[in-house]
């Protein structure tokens, strides 16, 4: 079982009227469970409840969304993104000078990094998610793939020795790019 400090959420905003919608994903270490963790439809009006919600969580703002609802940092998705195709790629070039000094190593099959909006939902769930909710969980899905693209990024990195150094030697959260 994964330890508290193992687990690390950012919460998924959207609005639609008066309606706030709230997913919270799990970026953390995989656990065994889904990494959508938690999800409310709330009345804008409650307040006390969307800042428990999310107070202290980077937030991820979906179109249309409601980052006025929050004074949280805001992840930038498609910079996150960026930043894990430079950690994927400098694991690569490592490993090219590894091999280059005589390493007989076969090259990991790295991670394909989707772009963001890469992750469409099943047809079931296009079938019975409000249209309001849909965007929302649609951009909770693509960080809850992006954090286990990552997460067996993480995988590869550390169990070779000469890439540990790349980032220590502990599995490391999705490095949220947040502004």
């Amino acid at each position: 079982m994964a330890s508290s400090s193992d687990l690390h959420s950012l919460a998924v905003l959207g609005a639609a009227g008066e309606r706030m919608v709230i997913w919270h994903v799990n970026v953390g270490a995989a656990v065994g469970e889904s990494r959508l963790s938690g999800a409310w439809v709330l009345d804008r009006s409650c307040v006390a409840e969307i800042e428990s919600l999310t107070a202290g969580y980077p937030v991820v703002v979906a179109k249309g969304g409601a980052a006025d609802a929050t004074s949280a940092r805001i992840v930038d998705i498609d910079a996150t993104v960026e930043t894990i195709r430079a950690a994927v790629e400098s694991a690569d070039a490592r490993f090219t000078e590894h091999q280059d000094a005589g390493g007989k190593l076969t090259r990991p099959q790295w991670p394909v990094i989707a772009e963001a909006g890469g992750v469409p939902l099943t047809r079931y769930q296009v079938d019975v998610v409000d249209d309001h909710i849909r965007p929302v969980l649609t951009l909770a899905r693509e960080v809850a793939e992006l954090a286990d693209a990552w997460a067996a990024f993480e995988s590869l990195r550390l169990a070779r020795s000469f890439l540990v150094e790349l980032g220590g030697p502990e599995a490391r959260p999705l490095p949220l790019a947040v502004r």
